[in-house]
C-alpha cells in the first residue's frame, strides 16, 4: 500500500455557510400548487417597518434565474425554491403554468412542487402588456436511492484491509501556515462533522478507504476516524515508519505566562499523539491516543491562580486523558507540539480584563467579511462578498468608535484563502473573531418559513457569544429569529478566542437582498453584531 500523508486544512478549512438574505414574501395567491407560492412565517415584531421598501425598476424583459442552474441536480422530490429577476416589476410571471408573485424591482422567488421526471426541467414564462419574454431552465432529477441505502452504509461496503502500515499525515503539506495553525481534521463517520484536529507529523494505521474520498484511520487499538482524502498526498523522499511511535507521559509540567498557562506534556516520542480536546464547564479534558498514561509526577507554578489542578487518568493501555480544572470557564486554548523537545503543550488562555463601563476599549476584536471565493447570489445578482465586506467596514468603524482595536480579514473584493482567515485572527492574538455572512437554503427548504437571523457556534466558550450576538442583531434587524446553532464552519472552529459566523438575513428573499443594497440596513445589521459584541464582554466583567 502507497505510504500517503496529508494537506493540512487550517483550523478552519472547510467551506463556510452559503450566504443570501431574506425577509418579504411576495402576496400569497394560495398554496404552492396553485399559486406559487406559499405564506410567511411570521418575522420579528415591525420587520416590515425596518426594511426599506423595494425600489421600483422599470427595465427591458428578460427573464434570468439565478437558482437553480441550468442542468443543476435537484436533490429533493417533493418541492423546492426557484429565484431570478424578468428585468421589470410591472410584469407578470408563470413558471410551469402556476402564477408567481414579481416583486417592483423584477425579482421573484417561489416555491413550487419539483418538476416530473418526464419534464426536468422549469417554463418561465414573463408577461407586460404585448411584451413576453420566455425561458427553459433544465434540471436534474436523480434516480432514487434505494431504501437504507445512505453515503455512510455505501462507504462501508467498499473492501479495503487493514494493511499495518503506519503513516504520519501532513508531511506533504506545501500552504503557507505554520504548523500552529493547521490541523488534519477528522471525523467520526464519512458524513459526519468534524471532531478530532491531527498535528502535523501524527503517525495513524490506514485501515480502510471509501467512495468520495475518504480514508479512514486508526488512532489507537479502539477508535477509527476518518478523514477527507482531498488532503493527502505521498510525502516526498519520506521513509516508510515500521511500528507505530510509543507514546508514554509519565510528568507534567503547569508553567504560567501573562496571557495563558501551558500544560506541557513530554511523551516519549518524536511524534506528536493524536488528541482530543473537550469543553466541560469549568473543565478542558485533553485525551490522548495511542498514548500510555501514567503521570508520577505534576508540577505546579505556584504563582498561577488560573490552573487549580490537574488530574489524570488511564481510559485504556494505549489512551489517556488529563483534566485541566480552571477556576474560571475557558476562554480559548491551543494544542502545540513542540519537536525539538518531543513534547505536547495545551495552552490555556487567560480571559481579558474588561472594563464593565466600556467594555470594548483596548479589546482586540476580529471581523470577517466572508467570501470571496465563492458565496451566495440574490434573484438580481447581488453576489454576497459584496454586502459582507460593506458591512464589515460599518462594524469596523462601530467597533472602533468604542474603543476597539479591529482587525478585518480581508478589506477588499480580493479574495483571501479561508484557511487563512483563522491564522490572520490567532496571529493578531483576537479576542473576539465575527464573521459577517447572508445565508440560503439547500433545496427542499421553504424561504418563507425558513428564512431569519441565525447565529452559528461550534466550541462551548463560544456560546455565550453567540447568544449576545444574536440578540443584538435581531434587536437591530428585527426579523424572525432562527436561534443559534452549533455548526462546523471554518471560522467557528478556532479555538483561541471565542468565535461566531452571524447569518444576519437571507440574500435569496427579494426584499432583503434589496435592503442590503442600502446604507440604512447595513448599518443595522453592524450595529446589531457590535451591540452583541459589547453585551459578552460586559458579561465577561460582570463574571466571578
Amino acid at each position: 500500500m502507497p505510504r500517503f500523508s496529508f494537506r493540512a486544512a487550517g483550523v478552519g478549512a472547510v467551506g463556510a455557510a452559503l450566504a443570501a438574505c431574506s425577509g418579504h414574501t411576495p402576496p400569497a395567491t394560495g398554496a404552492h400548487p396553485a399559486g406559487g407560492v406559499e405564506a410567511p412565517a411570521a418575522q420579528g415584531p415591525g420587520a416590515e417597518s425596518v426594511l426599506p421598501p423595494i425600489p421600483a425598476v422599470r427595465g427591458p424583459l428578460a427573464v434570468t434565474v439565478v437558482y437553480p442552474k441550468a442542468g443543476a441536480t435537484i436533490a429533493v422530490r417533493d418541492s423546492t425554491f426557484i429565484f431570478g429577476a424578468v428585468g421589470s416589476g410591472d410584469a407578470t410571471l408563470t413558471i410551469n403554468g402556476a402564477p408567481v408573485a414579481v416583486e417592483p424591482n423584477g425579482a421573484f422567488l417561489a416555491w413550487l412542487p419539483v418538476p416530473d421526471s418526464a419534464l426536468s426541467r422549469y417554463d418561465l414564462v414573463a408577461v407586460r402588456g404585448a411584451d413576453t419574454a420566455r425561458l427553459t431552465q433544465p434540471i436534474v432529477i436523480p434516480s432514487r436511492r434505494p431504501p437504507g441505502d445512505s453515503a455512510d452504509s455505501a462507504m462501508a461496503r467498499e473492501p479495503f484491509p487493514d494493511s499495518g502500515r503506519y503513516e504520519a499525515v501532513g508531511l506533504g503539506y506545501t500552504g503557507t501556515l505554520s504548523d500552529t495553525d493547521r490541523v488534519v481534521p477528522a471525523r467520526p463517520t464519512p458524513a459526519g462533522t468534524y471532531k478530532w484536529f491531527l498535528a502535523p507529523g501524527t503517525v495513524v494505521r490506514v485501515t480502510g478507504r471509501a467512495p468520495g474520498g475518504f480514508w479512514r484511520v486508526a488512532l489507537d487499538s479502539s477508535l477509527s476516524v476518518w478523514v477527507n482524502a482531498a488532503a493527502v498526498r505521498p510525502p516526498p523522499d519520506a521513509p516508510p515508519i515500521t511500528a507505530p511511535p510509543h507514546h508514554v507521559v509519565t510528568m507534567a509540567r503547569v508553567k504560567a505566562a501573562p496571557g495563558w498557562v501551558d500544560l506541557a506534556m513530554p511523551v516519549g516520542a518524536h511524534t506528536p499523539p493524536a488528541y482530543l480536546v473537550e469543553e466541560n464547564g469549568h473543565d478542558l479534558e485533553l485525551t490522548l491516543y495511542g498514548t500510555t498514561v501514567a503521570a508520577d509526577v505534576i508540577q505546579y507554578d505556584s504563582r498561577d491562580t488560573l490552573v487549580r489542578s490537574v488530574t489524570w487518568e488511564p481510559e485504556t493501555s494505549d489512551r489517556g486523558r488529563f483534566t485541566v480544572h480552571l477556576t474560571v470557564a475557558p476562554f480559548g486554548y491551543l494544542v502545540l507540539w513542540d519537536a525539538a523537545a518531543g513534547r505536547l503543550v495545551l495552552r490555556v488562555r487567560r480571559p481579558p480584563v474588561i472594563d464593565a463601563t466600556q467594555p470594548l476599549r483596548g479589546r482586540t476584536i476580529v471581523v470577517d467579511a466572508g467570501h470571496p471565493p465563492i458565496g451566495a447570489t440574490g434573484p438580481t445578482g447581488l453576489w454576497e462578498p459584496v454586502p459582507t465586506l460593506a458591512v464589515s467596514q460599518v462594524l469596523d468603524s462601530i467597533l472602533t468608535a468604542r474603543g476597539a482595536t479591529v482587525v478585518m480579514t480581508r478589506t477588499t473584493a480580493d479574495p483571501v484563502d479561508l484557511e487563512a482567515r483563522p491564522a490572520i485572527a490567532r496571529r493578531a492574538d483576537g479576542e473576539v473573531l465575527v464573521s459577517i455572512h447572508f445565508n440560503a437554503l439547500p433545496d427542499g427548504l421553504n424561504p418563507f418559513t425558513s428564512q431569519g437571523t441565525g447565529t452559528y457556534f461550534f466550541h462551548p466558550h463560544s456560546i455565550a457569544l453567540a447568544r449576545a450576538v444574536q440578540a443584538g442583531m435581531l434587536s437591530t434587524m428585527r426579523l424572525r429569529d432562527r436561534g443559534i446553532f452549533y455548526e462546523n464552519f471554518a471560522l467557528t472552529r478556532t479555538t483561541w478566542m471565542p468565535a461566531v459566523l452571524c447569518e444576519g438575513a437571507f440574500i435569496i428573499m427579494p426584499i432583503q437582498e434589496a435592503a442590503l443594497r442600502t446604507p440604512e440596513f447595513r448599518a443595522r445589521y453592524a450595529e446589531g453584531v457590535a451591540d452583541g459584541i459589547e453585551s459578552y464582554l460586559r458579561s465577561l466583567a460582570a463574571a466571578p
